[in-house]
């Protein structure tokens, strides 16, 4: 996935809005305190780090720096925590109700809860490369499979 694909996922949730589905400031506090509970917004700036990171690897070692300085610039005015948490809190409002997401952080509370909450970034880390690694190890196939399906438009 490249920065463009990234960009797109977080302008789409920029879009959403809690407000069509008549969601309570209580219910939107309670759907913020479980992502707070499930260190969510430690899993996202880990999340932003490993793209940073991966992208970064593309670009030439001489630009590489001013690549790095540019997007964190970027990410800090438009992609960061502190700027989509309403938005995020917003989503799981929709989707749990209120009880549904106290209760979640209950669980993220717990002795258990908290060691999935630590163990997360390293976990998407791992995620994130396995499919790194599975797309580079058929990348010719997927190079093939590209230029097949745009031939001719």
């Amino acid at each position: 996935m490249n920065i463009k694909h990234i960009l797109f996922v977080f302008s789409i949730l920029f879009c959403l809005s809690a407000k069509a589905q008549n969601i309570t400031p209580a219910h939107l506090k309670a759907a913020e305190n479980m992502l707070t509970a499930s260190g969510a917004d430690t899993l996202f700036k880990s999340n932003i780090a490993t793209m940073l990171t991966a992208t970064s690897a593309r670009i030439p070692e001489d630009k590489r720096a001013t690549y790095i300085k540019v997007m964190n610039q970027f990410i800090t005015k438009y992609i960061s925590w502190e700027i989509l948490k309403d938005q995020l809190s917003a989503i799981y409002a929709q989707e749990f109700s209120e009880k549904e997401l106290k209760e979640l952080t209950a669980f993220y509370n717990t002795p258990l809860g908290k060691k999935l909450t630590n163990k997360l970034p390293m976990l998407s880390q791992k995620g994130a490369k396995m499919g790194q690694m599975a797309v580079e190890s058929h990348q010719s196939e997927l190079q093939q499979m590209m230029q097949d399906a745009f031939k001719g438009q």
